[in-house]
């Protein structure tokens, strides 16, 4: 069933995308800083927490694991990442961050959680209020 919502919600949703995508290309600014492509950047992020099998990094990309394979051989070859053989299964490979993968995989993160240019356009006060209100909007609905 298809929520209703009223039109000051869909202001509000079109001035977030405004704000948040439009007003600077962060896609550009990750590969510009890393040397590494976006799509790239986004596996090596997901290792940052520690290794992860093929299959597993596959399912957390919403990749299918013949492209994941590709990315991985690519990001291997150029000292990125590294392939061993899981402990408890022989069949399955665990891909895991070099230093200079996690080196490009923070530096990613820091691009991507610079609060957008426009929000330096509000005081601290109106800062605060839209924090909150975003935070209760993007709330779990059960907590």
């Amino acid at each position: 069933m298809t929520q209703s919502f009223p039109a000051d919600a869909y202001r509000a949703h079109a001035a977030m995308q405004k704000l948040v995508l439009n007003q600077r290309d962060v896609r550009t600014a990750v590969a510009e800083a890393t040397g590494v492509s976006f799509t790239r950047v986004r596996a090596l992020r997901r290792l940052v927490h520690g290794p992860l099998r093929m299959s597993e990094l596959a399912a957390r990309l919403g990749w299918d694991k013949p492209y994941t394979t590709i990315v991985i051989d690519d990001l291997e070859q150029r000292g990125l990442v590294t392939r061993t053989v899981a402990p408890d299964d022989r069949r399955a490979k665990l891909v895991d961050l070099t230093e200079e993968g996690r080196a490009i995989a923070i530096t990613a993160i820091q691009i991507l959680s610079e609060p957008a240019p426009g929000l330096a356009r509000l005081t601290e006060d109106e800062l605060t209020v839209v924090a909150k209100l975003l935070e209760k909007a993007a709330a779990d609905e059960e907590g």
